[in-house]
């Protein structure tokens, strides 16, 4: 039987230099869990253990008291609150944790934040905190020794320190290059021999995103048509098909490096997101062709039809849908945001100066609440639908951001999936932002999996 996670204190008792490894676990716990004194049980905490021998103590709240040299050996740092902690009968074993830890690639910066990412990491720890979890960072590293260097928050901002091997890690790190290195691939492994999850393990490629989504019937009225910029024969067939286009980088992020392409009287006009005043014309075809293959400079871009987009005050919308597993790994919706552009710009991204407005408020705002109820149960379903079809191919992300659009009759189109959403702070929430309750409740889902 496993009588499972309770918090309890854990204090290491530095003047304990008794040969045999005694474990002190407060008397009310120990009648709980059935012990008897002198008991041989293991303690564990992430991929060490280290065998006991168990013993009553008062105290006036459930307490574990280890040795130093216990406490060294699974590397246990300071714990001010208490932690979830696990007894299994059968295994004849205490386990301390889960712990859980993001994966990532920065560095502290000068004031010892990690910038954009300081507050969501905050909000992490202090909600795994409530929930007896602890929750550090990680960067790319082996795992041969059962330990981890990891970044935890202290009173003097992260402090790296040896730390137990985390139970599942939440993959941020934010690099194409990194995740595509020998020692990227060697940390999975490493992981999967250790049968520790690690969820949303890869960036996502639009064309890739594409391939998978046009399989599925249900999706293709909302996809609109894309193809792999690269032969011209192709190419010349699917600009004669639309006077509109998107040429976007296939492996792109936060509305960078995008053209829009407009046929106006046989000459094409190309204009550049970020740059109002970037805007070259093409004559002929070819001489298009020519112009886009300087541009993408051997990298991968796609040829999106252009939509009519949904425009209020001039401005395109479109909608940043967050999407996380839940304990039934069934996806549910986080979050929605508008992202209304500016007059001018050709996408709405937030990097690139959109706003940025709670999306059924937004709704509400734009049509008839009947309308609006409509199109919201619209976009959630395509969303919804959406992430479902890429988990039956990849079935290791637990958190999609999915951005939609309305064309001019609301009709809704999948415009792109991502993989690692912005953790940008917005700052309209009161305490923790809804992703985060939902990515550790998800952690704690595929933990139970491990350990049911």
């Amino acid at each position: 039987m496993n009588l499972n996670h309770q918090k309890v204190f854990i204090t290491v008792n530095s003047a304990e230099t008794r040969k045999k490894a005694l474990l002190f676990i407060e008397e009310k716990l120990f009648e709980e869990w059935g012990l008897q004194f002198g008991e041989p049980l293991t303690i564990m905490a992430g991929c060490r253990s280290v065998p006991v021998l168990v013993q009553p103590f008062p105290s006036s709240q459930p307490t574990l008291k280890l040795s130093y040299d216990m406490n060294q050996i699974l590397s246990l740092p300071v714990f001010l609150d208490p932690i979830s902690v696990s007894y299994h009968a059968e295994g004849r074993s205490i386990k301390i944790g889960p712990f859980f830890a993001s994966l990532m690639n920065q560095t502290p910066l000068q004031d010892g934040t990690f910038g954009e990412m300081e507050k969501f990491y905050q909000e992490m720890k202090s909600y795994c905190n409530q929930q007896g979890i602890p929750f550090y960072l990680v960067k790319l590293q082996s795992l041969q020794d059962g330990v981890v260097e990891g970044y935890l928050p202290g009173q003097d901002g992260w402090q790296t320190l040896p730390l137990p091997i985390p139970d599942v890690i939440y993959n941020r790190i934010h690099s194409r290059k990194l995740e595509e290195s020998h020692s990227f691939k060697l940390f999975k492994t490493e992981l999967e021999e250790r049968t520790i999850p690690m969820f949303n393990g890869r960036f996502l490629s639009k064309h890739h995103v594409h391939e998978l989504l046009i399989l599925e019937d249900e999706l293709l009225a909302n996809l609109p048509e894309t193809i792999l910029f690269n032969e011209k024969e192709s190419f010349l067939t699917f600009i004669e098909k639309h006077s509109v286009i998107y040429f976007k980088p296939s492996a792109g992020s936060q509305g960078r490096n995008i053209c829009r392409l407009t046929q106006v009287a046989g000459i094409w006009k190309i204009e550049q997101s970020g740059h109002l005043q970037n805007v070259h014309f093409a004559d002929t075809d070819e001489k298009l062709y020519e112009t886009l293959k300087r541009f993408s400079r051997k990298r991968s871009f796609i040829l999106q039809k252009g939509i009519s987009l949904f425009e209020i005050d001039q401005r395109k919308v479109d909608f940043r849908i967050l999407l996380h597993r839940n304990d039934q790994l069934e996806w549910k919706v986080s979050s929605m945001v508008a992202r209304i552009g500016d007059p001018g710009t050709i996408v709405s991204n937030l990097a690139q100066g959109g706003l940025m407005k709670n999306g059924p408020d937004f709704l509400k705002e734009a049509f008839d609440l009947q309308e609006a109820s409509r199109i919201y149960q619209k976009l959630v379903r395509l969303a919804k639908n959406t992430a479902q079809a890429l988990v039956e191919n990849h079935d290791d992300f637990g958190e999609l951001g999915i951005d939609l659009a309305l064309d001019t009759d609301t009709h809704p189109w999948i415009i792109e999936v991502n993989s690692k959403p912005s953790k940008k702070f917005q700052g309209n929430y009161e305490t923790f932002r809804p992703s985060v309750k939902s990515i550790i409740d998800f952690m704690l889902a595929l933990n139970r999996e491990k350990h049911p």
